[in-house]
């Protein structure tokens, strides 16, 4: 098993109190709302989705200062991802050993020294190896990593990460998306699922993360699981990511097909000859990434 944190958060006995009256409130706003102006789903989806973000590089790059060696990363993600990006989770579930002293490692980085593009990739790193521990810690047979608790999934408590304890959640919103201003990290952590990004054979960075992320970010916009573009209907479908996360690429680009243009080169030519193709969402798939 991987390291647990030994702490454990107190609940108030007043929470389910709280959590009935706010749910109450939630309701009646939305009666409202739907009075006064129809909404579609895809608007509930983007409420009830992840926190906006005001994007913001927090850290300063440098060419002096600590690196990180993500070998041991490396040798894991070699032997158990596949040329497609899906996981062999089987294979990793025999021999665990890499991965646990990978993240054992994660623990004794020391964190504040590291230049911005060494923090980059060792917080993208981290988000994909803990996640690989958590299918692993609930067995490799699950068919989705939301049949894993609530409690014990992205707001677990538990991952180690210098001398901070964290959760999934925070190590994405908090620090990836909160700490820099680089949207194409949504296309480079997984979380264990079909229509997440793919995994790359090789762990991220600091020396290459710029190379790293371009090529991530090409080969999934590439990829009809991410971006399928319709040009005689003048549609295009895209990821539900692009839905969800739609501040953050429209405050690096002005706008959801802004951003995905840098990627897709049809899209780029629509949009160039003043065609703009309305915006399809693809269903999501959460069956586990698992290679078969």
């Amino acid at each position: 098993m991987c390291a647990r944190s030994s702490s454990s958060v107190q609940q108030s006995r007043h929470t389910p109190v709280v959590k009935s009256r706010t749910l109450i409130l939630i309701l009646l706003v939305l009666a409202l709302l739907v009075v006064v102006q129809p909404i579609s789903c895809h608007q509930l989806e983007r409420w009830f989705g992840p926190a906006s973000v005001n994007l913001r590089e927090a850290y300063t790059n440098g060419n002096t200062g600590p690196r990180i060696d993500h070998n041991t990363f490396d040798a894991v993600l070699e032997r158990c991802v596949t040329a497609s990006g899906q996981v062999r989770y089987q294979v990793l579930a025999e021999d665990r050993t890499g991965l646990d002293r990978y993240i054992a490692e994660l623990g004794r980085v020391i964190f504040d020294p590291l230049p911005r593009n060494e923090k980059l990739a060792l917080l993208i790193n981290a988000y994909n190896a803990f996640t690989l521990c958590l299918i692993l810690d609930h067995g490799p047979s699950l068919d989705s990593i939301r049949d894993i608790p609530e409690v014990d999934r992205w707001t677990a408590r538990r991952w180690q990460l210098g001398n901070e304890v964290m959760t999934l959640d925070e190590i994405e919103h908090d620090y990836l998306r909160g700490r820099f201003k680089e949207p194409r990290i949504h296309f480079a952590i997984n979380c264990a699922s079909v229509s997440c990004p793919p995994l790359r054979r090789e762990a991220y960075r600091g020396d290459r993360i710029e190379q790293q992320l371009e090529e991530q970010a090409k080969a999934v916009h590439a990829n009809s699981a991410w971006v399928q573009l319709d040009s005689s209907a003048q549609t295009i479908q895209l990821n539900r990511l692009y839905l969800w996360f739609e501040g953050d690429f429209e405050q690096a680009a002005g706008s959801v097909l802004g951003f995905a243009a840098r990627f897709h080169p049809g899209l780029a030519a629509e949009l160039e000859a003043g065609r703009t193709p309305s915006i399809e969402w693809l269903e999501y798939d959460w069956n586990l990434n698992q290679a078969r």
